[in-house]
């Protein structure tokens, strides 16, 4: 375990500050648009919005699930209604086919990723409140995602880049799942374990996932990588599938011999993980100490916890601390700021990852100094 020193940022106060930082920007965020989502990011220099982007569909579906978890933790700050009131808007964008839409702002694109995202924030509204209208919502949605899949378990539909099935959509495959624990359709389950198959077909002798980044030929940021694997972690649980878990877990432990070998993670990695050193990738070390954190739970093994620390370190003190009510509290793409992802800009989704890791790791390591000390 790192010394004491390097845990400083989860002592009580500093968690608290930085997560109550975190959480004044994502309602900043929500709190600028006109229509009750969350603005994609905030950026100074950004043409043709200088200042707050357009509320991004996608992204502000997995933020409602941050919110309601920190709601559980500060109960006063009144994140249930903002992230509700995030939820009541993606109802208002559903398709007539079931399907929710991709890019920022309001689109008429029926998006199979952004769906998927979509539907993390619905199964939390609902889990939440028990209201008809995500059941319904989010019901129709897992269908059209069901019924858009390939006999293959490829995706084809509605694509980021037509043609491309990038390997990230494992955590689509894990939405579905999470929502078929209501829904309890064994068809569902069944079509899910051939799109994993599809996706477990792509892991690579050297634990690369062909294809998980944005287009093919580039480098996978680190961002769509542990979409891939967290992707593959969670519908192992859901499924109880102790292959796939294994499978999973070889892909974290790739990852925490690549920390443990450099001493950083690159911001990017190649097909034979030659890194991009340049740059990182701040929500995609966010996401990777996530992913370790929860190898950690399901095994106990302190091994992924202490690397989860490291990577978390390497992430913690990026976030703004200024005067600034638009960028205090901010989470950056990259650094350097001008680095390859999500340049000069603070996106939600970088925030939303921030906080999740970090109320993980405080969550655990408390655990375990409890253990120690009892």
């Amino acid at each position: 375990m790192p010394s004491n020193k390097a845990l400083d940022f989860l002592a009580e106060d500093i968690f608290d500050q930085r997560t109550h930082a975190g959480l004044d920007w994502l309602v900043r965020s929500i709190e600028v648009t006109a229509d009750g989502g969350s603005a994609a990011y905030y950026s100074r220099i950004f043409k043709p919005l200088k200042g707050w982007q357009l509320a991004y569909p996608e992204t502000t579906g997995y933020i409602i699930v941050t919110l309601l978890d920190y709601h559980t933790i500060y109960p006063k700050r009144g994140l249930k209604k903002y992230a509700l009131s995030c939820a009541d808007w993606i109802c208002t964008l559903q398709m007539k086919n079931g399907a929710l839409p991709g890019g920022v702002g309001i689109t008429d694109t029926p998006s199979i990723f952004n769906t998927g995202q979509m539907l993390f924030g619905l199964l939390a509204a609902y889990e939440e409140t028990q209201k008809e209208i995500y059941f319904t919502t989010l019901k129709r949605a897992t269908n059209w995602l069901v019924n858009s899949l390939e006999v293959d378990g490829s995706w084809q539909l509605g694509a980021y880049i037509p043609g491309w099935v990038p390997s990230y959509y494992t955590r689509v495959v894990w939405a579905v799942l999470w929502a078929n624990q209501h829904l309890k359709d064994a068809v569902i389950e069944e079509k899910m374990r051939t799109a994993l198959n599809f996706y477990q077909q792509r892991i690579q002798k050297n634990l690369v996932v062909k294809d998980w980044a944005f287009e093919s030929g580039k480098k996978a940021f680190t961002h769509t990588i542990a979409y891939t694997i967290r992707g593959f972690l969670e519908s192992a649980v859901l499924l109880k599938d102790k292959n796939l878990q294994d499978q999973a877990f070889q892909l974290g432990e790739k990852i925490m011999r690549l920390r443990e070998l450099r001493g950083r993670m690159a911001g990017a990695y190649g097909a034979g993980w030659e890194g991009d050193f340049s740059f990182t990738c701040v929500t995609g070390n966010a996401q990777l100490s996530i992913i370790l954190s929860r190898m950690y739970q399901l095994s106990g093994d302190l091994r992924y916890l202490n690397t989860s620390l490291k990577i978390f370190e390497d992430v913690v003190y990026k976030q703004v601390v200024s005067r600034n009510k638009n960028t205090n509290g901010a989470v950056p793409g990259s650094t350097p700021f001008h680095g390859k992802y999500l340049y000069f800009r603070y996106p939600n989704w970088a925030a939303k990852f921030y906080l999740d890791a970090y109320r993980l790791l405080q969550k655990e390591i408390t655990l375990v100094v409890e253990r120690k000390t009892a």
